[in-house]
């Protein structure tokens, strides 16, 4: 594994961080020793620049070394080849025999020299200490993720056997009242388990699945509730049925559109379910003319809190959950996603 991981970034970031350092430490050797402020800059970039170029190839040869003894192996490396600059520039411009001047120097371009390794050091071990939280962070992430994505299933698991044993006693009353119904409930709750087993456990499923899975559901519930609920399910042309979605997304919504917005009405209303697209986006919007939101709505809110948190886990802020009420009863829930073909 790499240790050192900041390297890549001295190529591009700490030259132009090398430049303005050169121009500072020029500024304050010509305040200390007057002379041409192009003589001292000739020096400065002497040393800075050996420096960081030393320090870019050690770092590059010693990948898997800590970055600090890059740094001082890069700054010892550079002094000789700065200090055989400084005596080039002193000599073309005053001549060697100035040498009371040498010595001072030499002292506080390696000072200043020391100075630039310790802030190429700090800023290493910050760019470092970044790389890590957002290391940590994203490991968060991911096991939020994780957590949700049990938490739900755990939910499903809990939820399908409540539907599955409110069906059969259903299907055990219409026995002796209207068999022929009875017969068609035990059909379509069938193909529902034989549907919902075939995807369990899945990380994604095709949307030609979950709207098969809907329908069956949707279907059974038409049943029992006597005809006083009646449905439409739409999908777009331009969306691919081979579409693949997040399992258990849609099936809350459209849960609570039937439990919580038909079922409670004397005259009962209608689910529509559309799927649109546009750009590399899906929008899920299930309406009912129910009811509306009211004080046994809490499973509604419950369930709803599970699906935004299962959206802000898969798509971060891609990701969006809107619940619409309507003036006249009934609400929309809209269920904004990222495709993924």
């Amino acid at each position: 594994m790499d240790n050192n991981p900041t390297y890549k970034v001295i190529n591009l970031s700490n030259i132009s961080y090398t430049v303005v350092l050169c121009f500072i430490v020029a500024f304050l050797t010509q305040f200390l020793f007057a002379g041409s402020y192009l003589y001292h800059v000739a020096i400065s970039f002497g040393y800075c620049l050996t420096f960081t170029l030393s320090n870019n190839f050690i770092a590059k040869t010693y990948p898997n070394r800590p970055h600090w003894k890059n740094v001082i192996v890069a700054t010892l490396v550079g002094m000789p080849f700065g200090g055989a600059n400084m005596l080039f520039w002193m000599n073309y411009y005053k001549g060697l025999s100035e040498t009371d001047s040498i010595l001072p120097a030499l002292a506080i371009t390696t000072a200043i020299a020391f100075c630039i390794a310790y802030f190429f050091i700090t800023q290493a071990r910050a760019t470092t200490a970044e790389s890590q939280l957002k290391d940590i962070k994203l490991q968060q992430a991911e096991q939020e993720k994780a957590l949700i994505n049990s938490q739900l299933r755990s939910l499903q698991g809990q939820m399908e056997p409540h539907f599955l044993f409110n069906t059969l006693a259903n299907i055990q009353v219409l026995i002796d009242s209207d068999s022929h119904k009875a017969k068609m409930l035990l059909e379509k709750i069938t193909d529902l388990l034989r549907a919902s087993l075939k995807q369990h456990r899945k990380d994604t499923i095709s949307l030609t699945d979950e709207l098969r899975l809907l329908d069956s559901y949707l279907s059974i519930q038409q049943i029992r509730l006597s005809d006083r609920m009646g449905y439409t399910i739409s999908l777009d042309d331009s969306i691919s049925p081979q579409t693949l979605i997040p399992p258990f997304l849609i099936q809350p919504a459209v849960e609570n559109a039937v439990v919580h917005g038909i079922e409670p009405s004397i005259k009962g209303g209608h689910v529509q379910l559309n799927i649109s697209k546009e750009g590399n986006r899906i929008t899920v919007e299930v309406t009912d003319n129910g009811i509306g939101f009211n004080d046994a709505s809490k499973g509604h809110g419950l369930s709803m809190k599970n699906v935004r948190q299962r959206l802000s886990a898969l798509y971060g802020e891609g990701g969006k959950l809107e619940l619409i009420p309507h003036s006249r009863g009934g609400f929309t829930t809209r269920i904004s996603i990222q495709c993924e073909q």
